[in-house]
């Protein structure tokens, strides 16, 4: 979790050194290890550098190859070893060349399409003086951000938005339709389009890559998935075994660091199968010098409540025969800290218990880790019930049946029938298209009578109508329903949010998040398997499950309820309700925008108190967001917030 930024003059002028240092005082936070500027005539590139793998102990940035090429770096490759034994015979690499010399070397090596050559979670800029040409490019999960703004006369690029307004010549204002189509759409069916909240800055889509010349900016995929992919695995148990293999190296990869790492362990299945993972991987090399501390961290507390996990934390301690530290969050609620909260995540979305969650953080960032594992997306990548629409065009009928009655054992706080609805809707939707816009309009309608969020005016409502969403699935050939639904997700606009959020966040405290379900190669794989060796027998989850014998505990393996948070997010927005009050009176940003009906709200703000007090949480949700919405626009938009986003900036700010 380093900080990249960088600026070229199109027309020629020079890069004042001044301009470049304002813009890396603002990422400071990201890299308190090392600053340098590297500037020559019109282009000027610089890094924030926090070292993280070992290879970085002597790394420095801005790399400049011998040809004059110049690259920034934020991330790590994991597919080291290939390209030294690719490059080292006629580039300077080695064994201990740093992620960016690779990058240089591979850039030398293949021109454009060196990016197709790395694989990682990395965001990166190539400037070649040579070919006049400024490459900038993405990841392909999108784990790191990476933002620029291309005018006539100059483009500025950076790891956050926040540098990128630290030029003068970037002006600050809403993208109302990105906006609106967060707050009021389905955004886990929205393209990734590369738009931010911020008008005229854009993101680099993930595995895309942005060429700049003088004249012109161009963005290009340089690599995908191929949902299309024909199964190489024939049976449960081989699947299970190369899921176990690519489990396995997916966490490796991320535990390659200098420091000790953290893993967030709740108890749960995902969790727990990282921790126990990584012990696994201890024990197995333990010779090698570079092989770090791993340390649990746990925020479940013995309540006796839905949330309470504690007894499967002590069932991990009691198999590996470690300690995990436990972390007391607190009382929930969403206002401690949440300016700083929203200024790092440069995001309406706010977390439902932040108060506990920051000071989880604060403890990951005081044991000295610069990593943190979590079990994020399992859910979403090896749960998909689109399979079952396969199983229907194989006439696979009876097979569905029993899978159908298999999930509520596995799920005990389900409603009666709820997945067989789930399928008849899905089924709809994929083979029935002449009905699907139907039926999309009326649980829109359906939606917003129900939901509590009936502030927001008919003008912003009208911006979200123009949003596009990709309805339904994709139609490639020879693709599964699943494959195409598993790729639909992992390209979702709301999965690349979360994923800057998380990034942006885990640099307010210092460390990089890391998330082993998210792996690209391991979600090729998934993607390549038929969708019921993924939930065998209509068991969630099974394929890890079972590749996983012997290295989790069987009682952890079974488990068969997940932890709901649902009362303890509710508890914390109903103690703050009466200090979130004065953010959303006649005079906050969200009603001088436009955005809120300022007749309306008093009674929205009401009926989203009442629904507190049920089991539900998307009325909590629905305020958390408002309340981001106008944080956002008071830190970033709203002459109400500058003195806020000048204190920050005093902040911040550190000479390069």
């Amino acid at each position: 979790m380093s900080g990249i930024f960088g600026v070229w003059n199109l027309d020629g002028r020079p890069v004042e050194r001044t301009l470049l240092e304002r813009l890396g005082g603002a990422l400071a936070h990201r890299g308190p290890d090392e600053g340098r500027l590297f500037v020559d005539g019109p282009a000027g590139l610089g890094c924030r550098l926090l070292r993280v793998t070992p290879e970085s102990l002597l790394e420095s940035q801005p790399v400049v190859g011998p040809a004059g090429v110049v690259v920034v770096f934020d991330g790590r490759l994991d597919n080291r070893e290939e390209l030294i034994g690719v490059l080292r015979d006629r580039h300077d690499v080695s064994v201990r060349s740093s992620d960016p010399d690779l990058v240089a070397a591979s850039y030398e090596a293949y021109g454009g399409d060196f990016a197709a050559h790395l694989t990682g979670d990395f965001a990166l800029a190539v400037f070649d003086p040579r070919a006049g040409r400024l490459m900038l490019v993405r990841d392909a999960i999108g784990v790191r951000p990476l933002y620029y703004r291309h005018e006539s006369r100059f483009i500025v690029f950076a790891s956050e938005i926040k540098a990128i307004l630290a030029h003068p010549e970037v002006t600050r204002r809403p993208n109302d339709a990105a906006l609106a189509g967060f707050l009021l759409c389905r955004s886990h069916l929205q393209d990734d389009d590369g738009s931010t909240f911020f008008g005229g800055i854009r993101s680099v889509p993930p595995s895309h890559l942005a060429v700049v010349s003088s004249s012109h900016c161009s963005i290009r995929r340089y690599w995908d998935f191929d949902p299309a992919r024909h199964p190489r695995v024939r049976s449960f148990e081989e699947s299970a075994e190369a899921f176990r293999y690519h489990f396995t190296r997916s966490v490796r990869r991320r535990t390659r660091s200098l420091n000790s790492v953290a893993v967030s362990v709740s108890g749960g299945l995902d969790s727990s199968s990282i921790l126990c993972v990584t012990k696994t991987l201890d024990e197995r090399e333990a010779a090698r010098e570079t092989t770090p501390t791993v340390r649990g961290f746990t925020y479940t507390r013995c309540d006796s409540s839905s949330a309470d996990e504690s007894e499967f934390v002590a069932e991990i301690e009691r198999h590996l025969g470690i300690h995990i530290d436990r972390i007391d969050t607190g009382l929930p609620g969403l206002l401690h800290g949440v300016r700083d909260m929203v200024w790092h995540a440069e995001s309406p979305l706010l977390d439902g218990q932040w108060n506990r969650t920051a000071r989880f953080f604060e403890a990951i960032r005081d044991s000295g880790a610069r990593v943190l594992l979590t079990g994020h997306w399992g859910d979403q990548v090896l749960f998909d019930p689109a399979y079952l629409i396969d199983l229907f065009h194989g006439f696979s009928w009876r097979a569905i049946r029993a899978h159908l009655k298999e999930y509520p054992r596995w799920f005990a706080d389900a409603r009666p029938h709820w997945f067989e609805r789930q399928f008849f809707v899905s089924l709809l939707e994929h083979d029935m298209p002449h009905l699907r816009n139907g039926l999309q309009v009326f649980r829109g309608l359906l939606r917003r009578r129900l939901s509590p969020a009936g502030f927001y005016s008919d003008r912003f409502r009208r911006q979200a109508a123009g949003t596009t969403l990709r309805h339904g699935f994709g139609r490639e050939a020879g693709a599964t329903v699943y494959a195409r639904s598993l790729y639909r997700d992992v390209r979702s606009r709301f999965n690349v949010l979360c994923l800057e959020w998380n990034n942006k966040v885990g640099s307010l405290f210092g460390f990089e998040m890391a998330f082993p379900f998210l792996d690209r190669d391991l979600l090729e794989f998934l993607m390549s398997v038929p969708g019921e060796f993924v939930t065998h027998r209509g068991v969630p989850k099974a394929i890890l499950r079972e590749a996983l014998q012997g290295i989790v505990p069987d009682r952890i393996l079974r488990r068969s309820w997940k932890a709901d948070f649902t009362h303890i997010v509710n508890d914390g927005a109903r103690r703050d309700y009466p200090a979130l009050i004065p953010y959303l009176g006649p005079d906050a940003l969200v009603v001088q925008s436009g955005y809120v009906n300022a007749h309306a709200l008093p009674a929205a703000l009401a009926e989203a108190r009442r629904r507190m007090d049920g089991p539900i949480g998307t009325s909590t949700r629905d305020l958390a967001r408002l309340l981001g919405l106008e944080l956002w626009l008071r830190l970033f938009v709203g002459d109400l917030g500058q003195g806020q986003e000048e204190k920050y900036a005093e902040a911040t700010v550190t000479r390069c």
